[in-house]
């Protein structure tokens, strides 16, 4: 929860004071100067914010401004019941920012007027939030 309180308390375009509406070299500088390392197994980064140690997953191919951060994932362990913590969290969630969808699976919030969207969900024991940015865009194949 302390992990969610910073993120949140630094602004919903930040992650652990990282400004992800910055240019993909930016974002993975910072990232790897907080000691994030790549994890083999799970395809990711891994490292330890605020206490918690968590993998964070970037894409910067589905964009639409080449250069760009288009999403951010960070996975957090539960902990414990992880549909608690969901609940919870989705709680405070629900206070700080417009929720403009929700399934049974997940809840989107938009957490900026520049489109920025957060999105919270739980898979295998872990907390996911996905962090869009307005650069954001999924790519179709032809």
């Amino acid at each position: 929860m302390a992990l969610l309180a910073s993120s949140l308390c630094a602004g919903a375009f930040e992650f652990d004071g990282i400004d992800l509406n910055s240019p993909y070299a930016n974002v993975t500088r910072e990232i790897a100067k907080k000691g994030y390392t790549y994890n083999h197994d799970r395809n990711c980064l891994q490292g330890n914010c605020q206490g918690v140690d968590i993998f964070v997953s970037i894409n910067y191919l589905d964009v639409i401004k080449e250069g760009m951060l288009g999403q951010l994932i960070v996975e957090v362990p539960a902990g414990g019941d992880v549909k608690t913590m969901y609940n919870d969290v989705s709680v405070i969630l629900n206070i700080i920012y417009h929720q403009i969808a929700k399934d049974e699976e997940t809840v989107t919030y938009l957490v900026d007027n520049d489109g920025t969207k957060l999105i919270l969900g739980e898979k295998n024991g872990y907390l996911i939030l996905t962090y869009n940015t307005p650069f954001y865009s999924v790519k179709r194949s032809k």
